[in-house]
């Protein structure tokens, strides 16, 4: 283990090891930059628990959302050269761009969808764990989707548009998103590991597995594959090459000495275009939130901090900077929570200020501990809240059967067990019974939904109604 320290930075490696252990983190690496210069470097833990393997600034982790930044970033080139423009409709670009809204559809631009204010909620369930999709078949799928807020009205963060963005960079240049980043920031700024997808990483001979904790044990769990998505989140990276990146954006748009993407573009970027709140945390400490191109930007403390963090399965990653102060910090870890390394930032940043200690981890988790207290509300009162009926209106063979949406796809439902199964996407879900023709399951171990199955005149099941994106009214599955 290598860990470079500044003067001013003595302790932060205890620190540090004190908020993995907190949070039950197996392997972190973090890097800060001040004033140009990288001031610490740290490798802290493992990134293979079973074999033994320590953490390095070469390790490969997933950043998840923090590849935003680069799509967002790419467009900016695109809009340097007069090739894309952030105001003018997509349709200019992309002519058959179909959207639920048609209003929405004809007025919709790169910077609608790159600040996430087009009105269309996440509907994430469509492409997630979904290999098969292509970008395009992805993109196409987009018009059967509902919205549930009108264009422009509120910020909703949605993955759906940064994939659209990355089509319209393919269909403007020819290249693939993939292609366009590689060719135009990857290889100017020398981030020669960083790659698109987890199968690249494998083959890598330094790489992490990813984490999750499941009844307070930390467990490796399988990665996640994210190609058909990928301008939203697909991007695998390391300290060495991500310091790359975040000294890009703290030097406003240089890279030796080079202007690679104009400062009057970048600073767009980084500017506030809509107010916004990624999590209900309340800390005296962020005066506001808001969201630019790509990024979050607060005022942490008084100060500009600009950041986007990263959640997939398995990892969570953070890169953040104070552009004033010439300071910016990027931390890559291989568990599964979307906080985790928020915190260290923070508190990176206040030991860096001269501010005294303070508890950051404590109000995330308490504040953490009152959504799941809700969430555990809610589905206690769904079990809770059951008719009479006891037994289901149809036999079990009765609901088997493939159901399809022209926007998710199919869905099956057959019997192993004596119980109802529903497969999505390649995962597989148990059905409990509620009451008639009603039944429950949960989603992403936290979820508890309700599920109803439809019949015609003749009481022959038609079709099965499931709040999949629970902000619109549930998504039909005719059954075939």
């Amino acid at each position: 283990m290598n860990n470079t320290i500044s003067n001013n930075l003595e302790g932060l490696n205890d620190l540090l090891y004190e908020q993995m252990k907190e949070w039950k983190i197996p392997g972190m690496a973090v890097g800060i930059i001040k004033n140009g210069e990288i001031i610490y470097c740290g490798e802290l833990g493992l990134r293979n628990v079973n074999k033994n393997l320590n953490v390095t600034k070469d390790t490969l982790f997933a950043i998840g959302s923090a590849s935003k930044a680069f799509t967002s970033l790419s467009i900016g080139l695109l809009v340097d050269e007069g090739k894309l423009d952030l105001d003018t409709p997509i349709k200019k670009y992309m002519p058959n761009f179909k959207m639920h809204n048609k209003y929405a559809e004809e007025h919709l631009t790169l910077r609608d969808m790159l600040c996430h204010r087009s009105g269309l909620p996440r509907h994430d369930l469509l492409w997630y764990n979904n290999s098969s999709l292509s970008r395009k078949e992805l993109v196409d799928r987009i018009k059967y989707l509902e919205f549930n807020k009108d264009f422009r009205e509120t910020w909703q963060y949605n993955n759906l548009m940064y994939a659209t963005a990355g089509y319209i960079i393919e269909l403007v240049t020819g290249m693939t998103w993939e292609e366009f980043v590689k060719a135009r920031i990857l290889e100017p700024l020398g981030m020669n590991s960083t790659n698109f997808s987890v199968d690249v990483s494998k083959k890598s001979a330094d790489y992490s597995e990813p984490y999750a904790e499941k009844e307070e044990e930390i467990h490796q769990i399988n990665f996640r594959k994210m190609d058909s998505i990928g301008p939203a989140g697909s991007i695998n990276s390391n300290l060495s090459d991500m310091l790359k990146w975040l000294s890009l954006h703290l030097n406003k748009g240089k890279v030796n000495g080079n202007q690679i993407i104009s400062e009057k573009t970048i600073m767009e970027l980084h500017s506030p275009q809509i107010p916004c709140e990624l999590f209900p945390l309340k800390l005296d400490e962020l005066q506001f939130s808001s969201y630019g191109l790509g990024w979050f930007i607060e005022s942490y403390r008084g100060r500009k901090h600009v950041n986007h963090g990263g959640n997939i399965d398995g990892f969570c990653s953070y890169t953040s900077f104070l552009s004033d102060e010439n300071i910016g910090v990027v931390i890559l870890t291989n568990l599964n929570n979307p906080v985790c390394a928020m915190p260290m930032a923070y508190y990176i940043y206040d030991k860096l200020l001269g501010y005294d200690y303070t508890a950051f981890n404590k109000k995330l988790k308490n504040e953490a501990e009152k959504i799941f207290k809700a969430m555990e509300a809610a589905n206690k009162s769904i079990r809770n809240s059951k008719e009479e009926n006891l037994t289901p209106s149809h036999s079990l063979e009765e609901y088997t059967g493939i159901y399809e949406n022209p926007g998710y796809g199919s869905v099956k439902i057959e019997i192993k067990d004596n119980s109802l199964k529903l497969t999505h996407s390649n995962i597989e879900y148990t059905l409990t019974h509620k009451c008639y023709d009603v039944f429950t399951m949960t989603m992403m171990k936290y979820y508890l939904i309700t599920l109803t199955f439809n019949y015609d005149s003749n009481g022959n099941i038609k079709s099965v109604s499931i709040p999949f994106e629970q902000t619109v009214k549930d998504i039909l599955f005719i059954k075939q």
